[in-house]
């Protein structure tokens, strides 16, 4: 592949098309911007030349805070490839750090499905053994859409999809909901979705999304001895009782839609708990 050294380009000859695979959280592209207001273009952006299109596929970051900063040109260097080379180069040259997991997801779930390209073959483009890229495609195609579009997004923490893809399409935007709600850590998302996974009653589901952070605390003093079965119950039934205050005291603040909903949830959670208490007192007569 023949460089072609450091010229100027203009930023609406720039061919995007690779820009949904590598699109730069916002905060990134402020500090880029801070940075070129600054110091000025201190490295060239790639571009990918086949003849007819110029695609970018290193410098990202800049081009959007060129963009930003109302820049009309940018240094750049080129290279010759073709789109499918293109993709590759694109992730060899990134692949140190700044490539997250959902991206590479993408990445394969493109060329095969865009490029044409087997499993075998995407991952040795990409110098990676077939199972790598076997469980990203995986992942990408149990992960519903608004799933990864909160990963692109960086409102989910890194790792997260191969957990969220255990789950119902249907019930992800939910977990969703929560991790960000409480900012739970990976390991915390894969507890809970390892509790709910095991979970058959509604109402217990339905409390590990509502209070988190209370069932993981639950979980872990059980785990070391430090609660009992019964004792848990009795925490479930004083959580269930202080959302139902809550619910009481901000009632004139809701729509009847939120109230009845809230209403069904807690009238779950005690189903759940009833169940669940029977079943220890059973073992624990």
């Amino acid at each position: 592949m023949k460089d072609h050294g450091i010229f100027s380009i203009s930023t609406d000859q720039i061919d995007l098309r690779l820009l949904p695979l590598r699109t730069p959280s916002a905060l990134s592209v402020e500090r880029m911007a801070a940075s070129l207001k600054k110091r000025g273009q201190l490295t060239p952006i790639i571009i990918a030349q086949d003849g007819k299109y110029s695609m970018l596929i290193d410098g990202f970051k800049r081009h959007e805070a060129a963009q930003v900063l109302g820049l009309d040109s940018l240094k750049a260097t080129s290279l010759t490839a073709n789109p499918t080379q293109a993709k590759a180069m694109m992730y060899l040259m990134n692949r140190a750090g700044s490539f997250s997991m959902i991206q590479e997801a993408m990445l394969v779930r493109k060329l095969i499905d865009t490029d044409g390209l087997t499993q075998t073959e995407a991952a040795g483009l990409l110098e990676r053994h077939k199972s790598w890229a076997n469980r990203r495609l995986l992942m990408i195609l149990r992960l519903a859409p608004e799933i990864i579009e909160d990963l692109k997004l960086e409102l989910l923490p890194p790792g997260s999809g191969p957990t969220l893809a255990r789950l119902p399409p249907c019930n992800q935007s939910d977990f969703s909901a929560t991790i960000q709600i409480h900012q739970l850590s990976a390991k915390e998302i894969r507890n809970l979705a390892d509790l709910w996974c095991k979970a058959n009653d509604q109402g217990i589901k339905q409390f590990l999304l509502k209070s988190p952070e209370e069932a993981l605390d639950i979980i872990k003093e059980e785990k070391t001895g430090l609660i009992t079965p019964q004792k848990v119950v009795e925490r479930i039934w004083k959580l269930i009782a202080t959302l139902e205050n809550q619910l009481e005291i901000r009632i004139e603040d809701m729509s009847r839609g939120t109230i009845a909903g809230l209403r069904k949830s807690i009238q779950q959670l005690k189903v759940g708990l009833t169940s669940i208490q029977q079943h220890v007192s059973k073992e624990n007569p």
